[in-house]
């Protein structure tokens, strides 16, 4: 299987932990192309070293940087890194004929055989809905909706880009990094998803669709829905981490979360992972805030009650 992710230096042990889930869940061998600008040999060694084990080769593809303009949009979620799986088609070997990429915040809890030799049937990309459905045009900015507005006529469903299944022979044929590039002129360097907005922009035409429920379930969204560890650990092939991370504090966490550190701990990052991880949960006021949040909400629906109570007094 041929594997693409985009990491830097930070994501290191949790692109490792997606690999390493991936490697443990596969019987065939892995080569795993680590889009990367700041990547040391060092660390390269350390990671083949964590995957080999698991039958995952790694292997460095140096970015250039300098190929991306300051205008691209980039917050603490989306890093430069971010826009490097668009140059892929110049980077990685001509001699490939699929890829599979793959965000560094997941966790492969299954096998990815169905999904990776599915026929393209004229399609070039493969991937989920974005956050399982429940992202509709309404929910998107006035930007999204203003450059997706004929395929939205058409029906179409914007794909989450963090799993992506593409037919790389087909479309190293009919696009380049040029192409990515004068569409970020076209939308004005207003994307409200970076490259996400970018890749369904262009390629809206030929993308096919799998179950999101099975490779490319939001953690989070799961949770919210009722879905429990038990049935995700059952069921899901691909749990997708985007958003506050099971690593960080800051966010209130849930039973889904347990499935990434489980496979974390059979890397060498845990005792670190965990010891930053508790040692951030002894300052982290998120729980302590949103229990004082909910309880003035109460305050403020038993007052309200109150005075609906009374008027109906007086009404009888």
């Amino acid at each position: 299987m041929n594997i693409v992710t985009a990491l830097n230096r930070k994501y290191i042990p949790y692109t490792t932990v997606m690999l390493l889930s991936l490697g443990m869940n596969n019987e065939e061998e892995v080569d795993a192309y680590l889009l990367n600008s700041e990547l040391t040999a060092e660390d390269i060694s350390l990671m083949q070293e964590t995957l080999s084990e698991y039958g995952v080769t790694v292997h460095s593809i140096v970015v250039d940087r300098g190929k991306f303009s300051d205008k691209l949009p980039r917050n603490e979620q989306w890093s430069i890194e971010t826009y490097y799986r668009l140059m892929m088609l110049e980077l990685l070997p001509e001699s490939l004929d699929r890829i599979l990429y793959l965000d560094g915040d997941m966790i492969i809890n299954g096998s990815l055989k169905d999904l990776y030799y599915l026929p393209f049937d004229g399609k070039e990309i493969i991937a989920a809905d974005d956050k399982c459905g429940l992202n509709q045009p309404e929910t998107y900015g006035p930007k999204n909706n203003e450059m997706l507005s004929e395929a939205y006529r058409y029906g179409y469903r914007y794909f989450n880009a963090g799993m992506m299944l593409m037919n790389y022979a087909e479309l190293r044929k009919n696009y380049s990094f040029q192409i990515y590039v004068k569409a970020f002129e076209a939308w004005d360097y207003q994307m409200e998803a970076p490259d996400q907005d970018i890749l369904n922009w262009v390629h809206w035409k030929k993308v096919g669709y799998v179950d999101c429920q099975k490779y490319n379930l939001f953690a989070r969204v799961a949770h919210n829905a009722g879905i429990t560890y038990d049935e995700v650990k059952k069921a899901v092939t691909i749990i997708h981490y985007p958003g506050y991370k099971p690593w960080e504090n800051g966010n209130v966490h849930f039973d889904i979360e347990k499935l990434w550190w489980e496979y974390a701990e059979k890397s060498p990052f845990y005792i670190s992972l965990m010891e930053h991880f508790i040692e951030s949960a002894m300052v982290d006021t998120t729980l302590e805030d949103t229990i004082l949040e909910l309880t003035e909400k109460n305050a403020e629906q038993m007052q309200l009650l109150d005075q609906i109570m009374a008027k109906m007094k007086q009404f009888m």
